[in-house]
């Protein structure tokens, strides 16, 4: 991309931060800031343990959902799938546009030997399922629960939104295998930027259909229930912790709410947009602003705190390579390639 196709997109970025900037400090002067904290250092301690395990918990879920995907692309160990997954979440809270993602790629992508293909593959399909769980509660929340005005205008949308990745998802299902001899394209295709880039993307193609098998994503989908219920355990239990009165259906539409806006991370850890939807989901319940936004906060701190520090404790152990990795030869699932036979290959890191 050049220098003036890359200006525009700068440009919108620039603007889409001021303007999410100046809303929050719009939002903040509204604040009565000494109550929010007073709220916040009265929270009951036994509540908020047991919100931080709930939330610990959903993290260490998405960790093994991980592995289901990581493991027949070539990278072993579930350990390893949980440290990442801590220590991308951690990089998450201090980046935006959720860097720590693609930092947990390329490190097991190196401690696997494996491409980073492969790897992105298997978040994206983990990810999907993500998706496919959140679309699924909103659903049952649009059929269950009285929702407020802002979010009852997307119920259509959510149903369609829900079909929609039904039939992905089936589609990824039963596509099966790719075809063999699709790994050879490279090699007829020349060695340039444009052939590179399409190998790299037919690599994804690949091993997404070949790791997207029925059960597989059964499972998956079955621990992004599991996750999400941590989530919402995270959020109802740190509302009672400051005697919030906000129902466990309530929480659920905070926490539905909250994450829409983690498709994009505008800030570092999404703070400020975190607190502005969580406090306009609860204040369209009917209850009271300061007091969401303390709650707002105090999830933040729950969901942060621990899993920075254990996420940024974890990540040392992701950039060492293992004394053995060098020399042990990988053996990739059928329609996955390592780095290691790629580079041999020449299709990365070679002589064009």
């Amino acid at each position: 991309m050049s220098d003036g196709e890359r200006a525009p997109r700068r440009w919108l970025r620039w603007l889409v931060a001021a303007l999410t900037v100046a809303l929050l400090a719009i939002f903040a002067r509204t604040v009565d800031w000494e109550r929010a904290w007073t709220a916040i250092v009265r929270a009951d301690p036994a509540l908020l343990a047991i919100a931080v395990v709930a939330n610990l918990a959903s993290l260490l879920v998405k960790g093994v959902r991980w592995w289901l995907f990581l493991t027949p692309a070539g990278v072993a160990g579930m350990s390893q799938a949980v440290r990442a997954t801590f220590a991308g979440a951690a990089l998450n809270n201090v980046l935006v546009a959720n860097g720590g993602d693609a930092a947990r790629v390329a490190a097991m992508a190196r401690r696997g030997n494996v491409s980073s293909a492969a790897v992105l593959a298997t978040l994206a399909v983990d990810r999907f399922c993500d998706l496919v769980t959140y679309a699924a509660l909103f659903a049952v929340a649009a059929l269950t629960v009285p929702l407020p005005l802002e979010l009852a205008r997307w119920r259509m949308p959510g149903f369609a939104t829900l079909g929609a990745l039904g039939i992905i998802a089936v589609v990824l299902v039963w596509r099966g295998s790719p075809r063999e001899g699709a790994a050879d394209d490279f090699e007829k295709s020349g060695a340039g930027m444009l052939a590179r880039v399409g190998q790299y993307w037919r690599h994804l193609v690949a091993t997404s259909a070949t790791i997207a098998t029925g059960p597989r994503m059964a499972a998956a989908i079955g621990l992004s229930f599991a996750g999400w219920a941590g989530q919402w355990a995270t959020f109802h239990y740190a509302a009672r912790a400051t005697a919030f009165p906000m129902s466990a259906s309530e929480s659920l539409i905070a926490l539905l709410a909250v994450n829409a806006s983690f498709l994009v991370r505008l800030t570092p850890g999404n703070v400020g947009v975190f607190q502005l939807l969580y406090t306009l989901a609860a204040t369209s319940s009917g209850l009271e602003k300061n007091s969401a936004v303390a709650v707002a906060f105090l999830i933040q701190l729950i969901q942060y705190v621990p899993v920075t520090v254990i996420g940024l404790l974890f990540a040392p152990s992701l950039v060492k390579s293992r004394a053995r990795s060098s020399f042990a030869p990988v053996v990739a699932p059928a329609g996955v390639q390592s780095d290691q036979t790629m580079r041999a290959r020449g299709d990365i890191g070679g002589k064009s």
